[in-house]
């Protein structure tokens, strides 16, 4: 809510009124953001129903929030908002805007370094809460130097160089690659540390002296993670173009081409009709695998076949969790890793969450470094819904280490959280399958069903 006194644009927010949170959604132009209260001119509940408010049709709580650029709509649920943007604009721009036009990040939320400060311009603004900025210098996915930042401007930057370890490596790379080495180098923004000091800033009679010891001890923590995240096999495979275990291809459940002929392939009108077939059969109690279930996953694992067909038939595929078995699991996800195009691929990754099934976690690793963003963004969403264990989160955070796309790190960096809260048996916030499936169960519970 605004005010104009003598032409300076003045912003009003309600004491209380800050954002917790911040989560992903299964779409990756929309964020859900949880507010400490609910809005005070927007009524809803806290049930599934809600309201969608869009520009110039909205409560002049959201009025700001909407004029974000890129900002399309946002829906309300009770104290949740879920913020839709056009798909051209950047969550790195758009999301520490809304956030800061609903009242700020909460304390939580800001010393995790996900969403960086705003003004009320919606131009990032320094920070007086200790957190000091992390920037990694990388090029051809090695890690090259790091770069710490202050709050206040005041202090110069401090960079530091990586161990002897990256640069022999460096070097190697350097023989291989030449001049392509240093011109592809880039800055990626690694969020902000929150060092504890000695003494408290609040209690600090120098206030300058105190940055300087955060900017040390942040670099310090931040140069051991990532000496942590490359041992010597993960430097070696950058230097020399090895895979890792997870990259390989798995050719479980598939056909060759000469083998499977052309009457494996099927057009979009043969898939629909195949589809029917076995949603009949279900329908009438089939708990097993049809003719047609099987001609689908024969289709899938061609590779081949009209794109709408393919899309259409992996989709159905990861709908029948529990009838297709192992056949089934292993013709999609070889096509999360094999499809040549993104889109499939990312409908594979949609199929194997909708099955649900523990192996595809380590596949799903693999693809953290897919070439496309679309498909990091659902690997890394993927093991936040299936993962357990330490090597999950490792893997997580070394992958958070090469990503510059600014969703696809914060949904590795949610998923990495999740999995930790599951490590630790925690139910709130670490259930595990996706979402849809969660409330399903947890409606099924409540009613005293099995689901």
């Amino acid at each position: 809510m605004w005010y104009m006194s003598r032409a300076v644009r003045t912003r009003v927010v309600p004491a209380k009124l800050i954002v917790s949170s911040v989560e992903s959604t299964p779409n990756p132009s929309a964020f859900l953001l949880k507010l400490d209260s609910p809005l005070e001119d927007v009524t809803t509940t806290e049930g599934l129903r809600g309201q969608t408010f869009y520009k110039g049709r909205c409560p002049a709580s959201l009025t700001d929030v909407l004029a974000c650029e890129g900002v399309v709509s946002v829906f309300v649920v009770g104290r949740m908002l879920t913020i839709s943007k056009d798909a051209r604009a950047s969550w790195e721009s758009v999301l520490p805007a809304v956030v800061n036009f609903l009242g700020g990040p909460g304390e939580a939320l800001a010393a995790s370094g996900s969403v960086r400060p705003t003004s009320a311009t919606g131009t990032v603004e320094v920070s007086v809460t200790g957190g000091v900025s992390i920037r990694l210098q990388v090029s051809q996915k090695m890690p090259i130097q790091v770069e710490a930042a202050g709050w206040s401007g005041a202090c110069e930057p401090v960079r530091a160089k990586l161990s002897a370890r990256f640069g022999s490596a460096m070097g190697l790379l350097i023989e291989q690659s030449g001049d392509a080495f240093f011109k592809g180098r880039a800055w990626l923004l690694r969020g902000q540390r929150y060092p504890e000091l000695d003494e408290p800033l609040e209690a600090s009679s120098d206030l300058l002296a105190a940055e300087r010891r955060a900017i040390a001890a942040a670099l310090e923590a931040e140069l051991a993670d990532i000496e942590a995240a490359y041992p010597d096999d993960r430097l070696a495979s950058l230097v020399h173009g090895s895979k890792s275990a997870a990259r390989a291809t798995l050719e479980a459940g598939r056909q060759d081409d000469d083998d499977a002929g052309d009457d494996a392939l099927l057009s979009l009108e043969m898939v629909d009709v195949l589809v029917d077939e076995d949603a009949a059969a279900e329908g009438e109690g089939e708990h097993g695998p049809t003719v047609a279930l099987r001609r689908l996953a024969a289709f899938v694992a061609t590779g081949r076949g009209a794109t709408g067909a393919r899309r259409r038939a992996i989709a159905y595929l990861g709908g029948t969790v529990g009838r297709g078995g192992d056949a089934v699991f292993n013709v999609i996800a070889a096509a999360f890793q094999n499809e040549k195009a993104a889109g499939l691929r990312r409908t594979a990754g949609d199929a194997l969450s909708d099955l649900g099934d523990e192996r595809a976690v380590p596949i799903a690793i693999g693809a953290l470094a897919d070439p496309s963003k679309l498909v990091r963004w659902r690997a890394a969403r993927l093991v936040g819904e299936l993962g357990e264990g330490v090597a999950v989160v490792a893997a997580l955070n070394q992958a958070q280490f090469e990503e510059e796309a600014f969703e696809c790190a914060f949904e590795m960096k949610d998923a990495a959280r999740k999995v930790a809260l599951r490590n630790e048996g925690a139910m709130d916030g670490g259930g595990k399958g996706p979402m849809w499936k969660q409330i399903q169960e947890g409606l099924a519970g409540a009613d005293g069903t099995d689901g």
